[in-house]
């Protein structure tokens, strides 16, 4: 029987990723980055799901990507090559991708400590 949830990433723009259980559901997926035409891009071992005229409606650039700027609201899935389809991540996906794509920190002292020199 074919899994009707799988576990993904949500990533918002200047918010570190979620973890969610969602129905495995291409109106879901829309549902989520806003928009009945998303673009699904292979990036290593999962896929990013995002809106597919985010550039058109000037979203803010959420992450940058190999060269790619992700606008708006997207997903990270698991690859299901065999049947071309999305899955679940696993558990060292998620540790893996939650730490590439979080919120830095470092960048935001960084940045206040320009600011008090300057002063």
């Amino acid at each position: 029987m074919e899994k009707q949830n799988m576990k993904v990433l949500i990533i918002e723009d200047n918010k570190n990723p979620i973890i969610k259980v969602i129905p495995n559901r291409l109106d879901t997926l829309r549902k989520i980055v806003g928009n009945n035409h998303i673009e699904v891009v292979k990036y290593k071992d999962i896929l990013l799901v995002f809106d597919e005229d985010a550039y058109k409606k000037l979203l803010p650039v959420n992450r940058e990507i190999d060269g790619l700027n992700i606008r708006g609201i997207f997903v990270i899935t698991g690859n299901d090559k065999k049947n071309l389809d999305f899955k679940d991540l696993t558990e060292d996906q998620i540790r893996e991708y939650t730490k590439e794509f979080e919120i830095e920190q470092e960048k935001e002292v960084v940045q206040e400590q320009e600011g008090e020199e300057m002063e």
